[in-house]
């Protein structure tokens, strides 16, 4: 990172997945032409994080670790948040990445649109070693199909003015476990908090089976939440909600197969495997934990040709 104060604050909470923390921090360390810091909250670790962090910030300036105990992942991200220093917030779990060229294309939405409060993408669900499940491209967000349905996008993809968190709108709820991220947009937007949906593929998501949406707790969280957001109690008018969103996506093409080069960070360099997935289409289950995309080369940051794979 420069002199100049940071433009984004990353955070990323973390506890025993090394490897998948590596690829996460590549990924952020890619990020050309934006003033950044990542700011990762480690829940003391046995895994080695804590000692391979330590390395990582004498090296690097804009790497900001923190190992302490913490009350859970929502916990931990708003631990990171607190010392955040710049005008734009998000969080990236250690499975997720930000695709090359993301944070440079999300400060130029938020620099077009100064009425804008958050930005959502688009994102693709990726197997544990990058291979591509799905591609998901998502309508803007709003009230009635977030409480009724379900939180139609991914944390990964969103990103915040600073100015929500100052104004206390922006801290995630510690109580739940699993479906804060629900909670925290259905209140941005009952506040009136406005919301942008840049239509480009901004991250991946990683699936293995152990998510925490998989957890059964996950349900019962989110029914509450919805509840607690004015949601239809009657299921059928649940399902048109549903219909409703379903028609919507499919009006504006979202669920068109398409052929996709991507760049995935395999190490904290980064350095990249290319990927390349054909005919991709946008559904999937969290149970999917192959991907099809067949891996073409690895390149360095500067996407320099290295060695086939």
């Amino acid at each position: 990172m420069n002199a100049a104060l940071p433009v984004f604050s990353v955070a990323t909470p973390t506890r025993n997945s090394l490897d998948k923390l590596k690829r996460c921090v590549g990924s952020v360390r890619g990020q050309s032409g934006v003033a950044l810091e990542h700011l990762v909250q480690d829940a003391r670790s046995t895994d080695g994080t804590a000692d391979w962090l330590r390395a990582q910030a004498a090296q690097h300036a804009d790497l900001h670790p923190v190992s302490e105990a913490d009350g859970g992942m929502y916990d931990a991200i708003n631990r990171a948040w607190s010392r955040a220093g710049g005008r734009y917030l998000s969080w990236l779990n250690s499975d997720e990445q930000y695709l090359p060229g993301t944070l440079a294309q999300v400060q130029a939405c938020f620099e077009a649109h100064p009425e804008v409060d958050v930005v959502s993408g688009d994102f693709l669900v990726t197997d544990a070693h990058g291979r591509a499940v799905a591609l998901r491209r998502e309508i803007p967000l709003c009230r009635f199909y977030v409480a009724n349905t379900h939180l139609n996008t991914m944390t990964c993809t969103l990103f915040y003015r600073r100015e929500l968190w100052d104004r206390g709108l922006l801290k995630l709820d510690s109580r739940y476990r699993y479906a804060a991220d629900k909670d925290l947009v259905l209140r941005l937007l009952a506040a009136g908090a406005r919301f942008h949906h840049l239509p480009v593929v901004l991250s991946t998501f990683g699936i293995d089976g152990t998510n925490l949406s998989t957890h059964t707790g996950m349900a019962q969280e989110a029914e509450s939440i919805r509840l607690a957001f004015g949601a239809f109690r009657w299921r059928p008018l649940r399902a048109l909600a549903l219909a409703a969103r379903r028609a919507e996506r499919l009006l504006r093409g979202c669920y068109r197969r398409v052929d996709l080069q991507y760049r995935y960070a395999v190490n904290e360099s980064p350095r990249y495997a290319v990927f390349t997935a054909r005919q991709l289409g946008t559904r999937y289950s969290l149970s999917d934990v192959e991907g099809g995309s067949e891996p073409a080369a690895v390149v360095t940051a500067h996407g320099n040709p290295e060695r086939n794979v």
